[in-house]
């Protein structure tokens, strides 16, 4: 006989009263909830505690309490003696301000819920979805999604995810505008860094054209015989102060008409 004090005992209880509530078979209550019969008699016996997916079943299909549900399951599952694994440091949602810490917040809620599976992630938010028409704003959450937001390899793609996948982490949906700030204020910061870089680049390439401008310029004067006195005035038409390398005359010079073969005119001029 299952002890009714244990943890596990006490889950088990929960279960078999949400069911029996409904006047619903254990067979019955299998098919509502998509599992096997067997899955059920288990665990409604309480010898051991029953696989996430199933309690979440149970909340979605037969009326169990979740805030009970998450309770007795916290403790049902909580091995006595054996230290519980590390949670991510992780700062409260009303204080992120960075992608890196709402990758860091998203994690920790999905620990906090005692890191349920991924399929079980799924099928909390497509139960909700298709039990109840409120529940329709949401997004599919497939589990490959799930697993790369709950191992901070992803921020969510849009509100509808994030919302998603706050509820499959069974967090209270009063809550819900908290993260939603949070996100907000990290796509906000993620924008200006953006924008920011797009600048600084955008002026780093100004600064590249510019000296490729100057290279090209000199490098003209040079092959014309022409050895720059001064900077590029930065205009192929403004007169630039140069020597002739071949006479040593010193003249000021439009790049244009170099281009166009007139150079030194000392030596232009002369006689072969």
């Amino acid at each position: 006989m299952p002890d009714g004090d244990s943890a596990v005992g006490r889950l088990a209880g929960a279960l078999r009263r949400s069911r029996a509530a409904l006047g619903l078979t254990q067979a019955q209550a299998a098919d509502a909830i998509e599992v096997s019969t067997s899955t059920v008699q288990r665990a409604e016996a309480g010898a051991a505690a029953p696989n996430r997916c199933v309690v979440d079943g149970y909340v979605a299909k037969l009326g169990l309490d979740p805030e009970e549900a998450e309770r007795l399951y916290e403790k049902a599952t909580r091995s006595p003696g054996r230290r519980r694994r590390s949670l991510t440091q992780a700062p409260d949602p009303r204080m992120v301000s960075t992608s890196d810490e709402l990758g860091r917040a998203l994690a920790r809620a999905w620990e906090e819920d005692n890191r349920p599976s991924m399929q079980a992630m799924e099928d909390r938010v497509s139960a909700a979805r298709d039990a109840d028409e409120t529940r329709k704003p949401f997004t599919f959450l497939s589990r490959s999604a799930a697993y790369r937001i709950s191992h901070r390899q992803q921020l969510p793609s849009s509100v509808e995810q994030l919302r998603s996948y706050l509820y499959a982490c069974r967090i209270k949906e009063r809550r819900f505008h908290v993260w939603i700030k949070a996100y907000h204020r990290v796509k906000a910061k993620e924008q200006e860094e953006a924008m920011a870089r797009k600048t600084a680049e955008g002026e780093e390439r100004g600064k590249w054209r510019a000296w490729e401008s100057r290279r090209w310029a000199t490098d003209t004067m040079l092959g014309a015989g022409l050895r720059p006195a001064e900077p590029f005035p930065r205009s192929s038409t403004a007169p630039w102060a140069a020597q002739c390398v071949t006479c040593g005359l010193v003249g000021r010079f439009r790049l244009s008409a170099v281009r166009k073969g007139r150079g030194c005119p000392s030596c232009t001029s002369s006689p072969p």
